[in-house]
């Protein structure tokens, strides 16, 4: 079987149930583990190269709910397609089960699934017993913060944190600074390697609307690797702990 990963979290799941060999394809995106960087590149995650896609003649191409268009586009010209669906690493747990059907590695992926759903709910529960609710605010670019739509959202209340992006009303640069001071985050995370134009977490500790925050004066300013939280995938449960780390260090 020739399978193409139209996303990093897809060619991250084959790899682990050992089926890394069926790949052909993978996005620019997909750099782990290393050898998925060995593999040929089909384009970007939401730029992929449809060309480049059918000359690699696959038996099987796997995309998201994000590549819906692209989808339609590849069965309309007789290509194998299957939409694996998850919103969050959350997720990740039926996502890896879909992807292990799709490429006939069923039993493999039921077996890691189980294991990652177990790990996941009983460090869940964990959470559910914290009774302080933290005020966060996630930052994946200069002005973008997690709004109340974002897979982000879910993921900080999910931690037992009040996300304070989902009630930030304004887009326009200045203003959005200000409303993230007047909500007065305790704990503030910057995305690195999202989509970020510079390094957030000077760009946060040397803004003078963050030093108003208690997360500055607190010293609770952080960095996280944003495919860890981005990807529902195998790495899930790496991501979920730094980012309660952050929320609750007084717990973990």
């Amino acid at each position: 079987m020739k399978v193409i990963s139209l996303a990093p979290s897809i060619t991250e799941t084959i790899f682990v149930l050992g089926c890394g060999d069926k790949l052909v394809g993978v996005t620019e995106f997909c750099n782990w583990p290393p050898e998925a960087k060995l593999i040929d590149k089909i384009g970007g995650f939401s730029t992929p190269d449809i060309k480049r896609i059918i000359s690699l003649n696959p038996d099987l191409v796997l995309a998201t709910d994000f590549h819906l268009k692209i989808v339609n586009y590849l069965k309309e010209r007789g290509v194998n397609t299957y939409v694996i669906e998850a919103k969050t690493i959350l997720d990740a747990p039926q996502s890896i089960i879909q992807v292990g059907k799709a490429i006939d590695c069923k039993d493999e992926a039921v077996k890691l699934a189980k294991e990652l759903k177990n790990e996941m709910d009983t460090f869940l529960e964990k959470i559910k017993r914290i009774p302080k609710k933290v005020r966060v605010c996630y930052l994946c670019d200069i002005f973008c913060v997690a709004w109340r739509s974002c897979a982000m959202s879910r993921l900080i209340e999910t931690l037992g944190g009040i996300n304070i992006g989902k009630n930030i009303k304004s887009n326009q640069q200045g203003t959005v600074l200000k409303e993230i001071a007047e909500k007065d985050p305790e704990v503030i995370i910057t995305a690195k390697g999202h989509r970020e134009s510079v390094d957030l977490l000077s760009f946060v500790k040397e803004t003078s609307y963050f030093k108003k925050t208690k997360a500055y004066k607190n010293n609770r300013i952080y960095q996280i690797q944003a495919e860890l939280v981005c990807r529902p995938g195998p790495r899930a449960m790496i991501g979920l702990k730094r980012l309660a780390k952050f929320i609750h260090p007084e717990v973990f």
